[in-house]
């Protein structure tokens, strides 16, 4: 959370239970976060591994993405267990192009329909290249915003990117040399505070299609009624589309 005194370190080599991950290899370089969004989005299904657990669950994530006119929208949602059952929204994120190879956030993490939070100015998550140990920082203001339009609240907030170099990493869907992105954002919007830590294995899964491979999240959630802290770890199964 933010001003949260609680430690967490977020690291490219801290072992992430239930993935498999070997040496970490040299790496010159990583084109930006539109070799991930491309104009053929990918419909990718994760299995899931909560808290310390190393067995994955029985339910599965899936990640959607699909372009819009100024980027693209990356949609999380927690699959039924049942074929008959609906997939259940878990967050989302509004990506647009920079316009000089960068890539920016500008809203996320809102309940569908119900909330949005804005990031005012949008932040920029990638620029056109990154090197390893490569690092970004942005603070912005996090404002809260109802489907309505109405602001219930606002606060300073800050993120940062890292580009961590590579390693091989065994999922579900078979092995994969992949580039380790660390993300940390810190949002205070007035109403809660979010913090979550996560560290990011991006690949190639099919010629030309770049898409996540394994995602290792932790997450503090500070708000009026509630406060929570957890760990999820995604790994991924089968590319849908």
């Amino acid at each position: 959370m933010v001003g949260c005194s609680a430690k967490h370190e977020l690291s490219a080599d801290a072992p992430a239970k239930g993935l498999e991950l070997g040496v970490m290899l040299p790496a010159e370089g990583m084109l930006s976060a539109e070799l991930l969004y491309s104009d053929d989005p990918i419909v990718a299904r994760y299995q899931r591994f909560q808290g310390g657990s190393s067995k994955p669950a029985t339910r599965r994530t899936e990640m959607r993405v699909a372009t819009t006119e100024e980027g693209w929208r990356v949609t999380w949602w927690h699959m039924p267990r049942r074929s008959t059952g609906k997939p259940t929204f878990m967050h989302a994120l509004a990506l647009q192009r920079g316009g000089d190879g960068s890539v920016l956030a500008s809203s996320g993490f809102g309940k569908d329909k119900k909330h949005t939070i804005v990031f005012d100015p949008p932040v920029r998550v990638s620029p056109a290249l990154m090197e390893s140990g490569d690092k970004i920082s942005t603070d912005f203001q996090a404002r809260y915003v109802r489907a309505d339009g109405e602001q219930k609240g606002t606060g300073p907030s800050r993120t940062w990117t890292e580009y961590a170099g590579r390693q091989r990493i065994a999922t579900p869907m078979g092995p994969f040399d992949a580039d380790v992105v660390l993300t940390s954002w810190e949002i205070d919007f007035g109403v809660g505070k979010l913090k979550r830590d996560t560290r990011t294995w991006i690949a190639t899964v099919l010629p030309g299609r770049t898409t996540i491979v394994a995602q290792d999240i932790y997450t503090e959630s500070d708000f009026l009624w509630w406060t929570g802290k957890s760990r999820l770890r995604l790994a991924i199964e089968a590319i849908v589309r």
